[in-house]
């Protein structure tokens, strides 16, 4: 899994292979290693319970991030060997703020193969 933070979006990139362990029902988990031996992990889980009934979840604690997708919305990702395809939600993080959560199912193709270009918004000065 590759994970990319980008404004108010955090975006999970995720294989197919590890699509199938989702599909499983095992949770996927990116954990990097930090400075002073700590960590940060973003663990990816399936639910059994649908998007109405609180499928849709996303954690968090200085240690990591827990994102909980509902396994009927997993299911549909992956019926397509040559497209990437995601899930979108938002969740709140305070009153007048989301995060965008984007989980992408990376396409069978090697992504040396995919050609990508990220265009990447100037940074407005602090103030």
């Amino acid at each position: 899994m590759d994970v990319r933070f980008s404004g108010q979006a955090l975006y999970c990139q995720i294989s197919r292979a590890e699509l199938a362990t989702l599909a499983s029902g095992r949770s996927v988990d990116l954990i990097v290693a930090l400075p002073r031996h700590r960590s940060f992990r973003v663990s990816v889980r399936p639910s059994a319970m649908s998007a109405d009934r609180g499928g849709w979840q996303l954690e968090s604690d200085p240690t990591g991030l827990w994102l909980t997708v509902p396994h009927a919305e997993l299911q549909q990702l992956g019926q397509t060997e040559s497209f990437a395809e995601r899930l979108m939600r938002d969740f709140p993080v305070s009153s007048s703020k989301q995060i965008q959560v984007i989980l992408e199912a990376e396409p069978e193709a090697q992504p040396e193969a995919r050609s990508v270009i990220e265009i990447t918004p100037p940074h407005e000065p602090a103030g």
